[in-house]
């Protein structure tokens, strides 16, 4: 088996740096997506959620054994169509990642303000039309259960991203097809972007005590949990 990750909107794929060694010291392959839609990825301009879908439907192609493909926060959409019916995937895996049905988009599942818990992403819109998330903002809701050195280095390495794939529906939901773990971090300070759809007892439910990047906090956990699927 080998492993996909996918980060999440304004990340990059230095947020799985840990995981994958942790996960490559014993023995399992890894390929990390640099989704387009991020300012600064592979393509020449900040691309959308379906071009970040094929971006890793091209890793799955090319992967040469079967595939536990797991997205973090945002990445959830993303694995969510990228994995619709690609043979090479065995399990889904949501690191605090959204899971939208087939035509949702990430505004549909988001609750309305008056009724939200938790924490919301602070951003500023910047002159090419980007976004860019605040660094008290990032502080606050995604690195709070890191040590203050940790979190500063990944403020330092955040890049802007695309508004546009928040209104963007996903155009299949693969997790009605493909075995799905979703991880819960207990003192996650976002709220859950799940499908109404979503049949809970179809889902295996794993809870780690980390706030919303646990890839980053506690790398060894997710690392010991995707080597264990």
């Amino acid at each position: 088996m080998a492993v996909v990750l996918v980060h999440g909107s304004f990340l990059g794929p230095w947020s799985w740096r840990d995981v994958v060694a942790d996960l490559e010291g014993v023995g399992i392959a890894c390929s990390v997506a640099d989704l387009p839609s991020g300012f600064g990825g592979i393509r020449d301009a900040a691309g959308d959620l379906h071009d970040d879908a094929a971006l890793v439907r091209e890793l799955l192609d090319a992967a040469i054994e079967p595939v536990v493909l797991c997205g973090h926060s945002y990445g959830g959409a993303v694995i969510t169509e990228a994995a619709a019916g690609h043979p090479a995937v065995r399990r889904l895996v949501y690191l605090c990642g959204a899971m939208p049905d087939a035509g949702q988009s990430l505004t549909d599942l988001a609750p309305p303000p008056a009724v939200e818990l938790g924490a919301r992403e602070a951003v500023r819109w910047r002159a090419d039309g980007l976004l860019e998330l605040t660094a008290d903002s990032a502080r606050e809701a995604l690195f709070h259960d890191c040590s203050a050195a940790r979190a500063e280095e990944a403020i330092s390495l955040l890049r802007p991203s695309n508004p546009v794939v928040s209104g963007q529906g996903v155009q299949a939901a693969a997790w009605r097809e493909v075995p799905a773990t979703f991880v819960r971090g207990v003192a996650d300070r976002m709220p859950e972007l799940v499908s109404g759809s979503v049949r809970w007892n179809a889902v295996e439910v794993v809870e780690l005590p980390t706030g919303h990047c646990p890839h980053w906090s506690r790398p060894d956990l997710v690392a010991a949990l995707l080597a264990e699927l």
